[in-house]
């Protein structure tokens, strides 16, 4: 296949760099590919970044929610100085979801959130602690932090909403049937329970108790 797509590439003046192109297996278990595609051997791989998102190998949400941690650790310390400033509670709060949480979020809504969620919540704390400058010997609970800088929303909710608003819009066909086909779709034969997927989550915030029942629900745009 990738040989027709470079000879097709050739037609119209263009040439697949086969140094660029990498190959990853999608699965729990090790497997090495031989894909060539010419007389070249592609090198395979066990992540590659993608549109600034990090695609693994398990397909695993975990490493990219760090990276992106990280990510936005750093925009928050590149923004201290205006965080420092005279600056009103509530000005701050809009700084912080406007120019920090906001790296942070790009691209939730594909997100498995089994096993992230208490990085997303420590996260978020370490974010308010600094916003208020309060030190760790004062020995404040998270609770009290939360009423300090008066949250009306939390960081997570705010994620499960843009997550329960991106799949809504598939299941609704507004995205295409491609997307549509990608949770409906089904392949021959049987699988053990097996780990907690993407659509898990949207049962589970929606309180359904099948694909069916979740996509009678978000039918309903409004209510969902």
């Amino acid at each position: 296949m990738l040989d027709r797509i470079a000879d097709k590439c050739k037609e119209y003046g263009m040439e697949i760099n086969a140094k660029k192109t990498k190959t990853m297996h999608i699965g729990r278990d090790t497997k090495t590919l031989t894909i060539t595609m010419g007389n070249a051997v592609l090198e395979q791989v066990s992540k590659y970044s993608y549109l600034r998102h990090m695609i693994t190998e398990d397909v695993a949400t975990l490493k990219e929610v760090q990276i992106r941690i990280e990510k936005t650790r750093q925009k928050f310390w590149k923004n201290k100085e205006l965080l420092r400033r005279n600056f009103g509670l509530n000005i701050k709060k809009r700084i912080l979801a406007c120019y920090i949480f906001s790296v942070f979020n790009d691209g939730c809504g594909a997100w498995t959130y089994y096993k992230v969620q208490k990085k997303i919540q420590t996260f978020e704390m370490w974010c308010y602690r600094r916003l208020l400058k309060v030190p760790w010997t004062e020995k404040k609970t998270n609770k009290e932090i939360i009423e300090m800088a008066d949250v009306d929303e939390r960081l997570l909710q705010q994620l499960m909403k843009r997550k329960l608003r991106y799949a809504g819009h598939i299941m609704r066909g507004s995205s295409g049937p491609l997307l549509q086909l990608s949770l409906e779709g089904k392949i021959e034969g049987k699988r053990g329970q097996g780990r907690r997927n993407w659509m898990d989550d949207v049962k589970e915030w929606s309180w359904s108790t099948s694909y069916g029942d979740t996509k009678r629900k978000a039918e309903n745009r409004e209510e969902w």
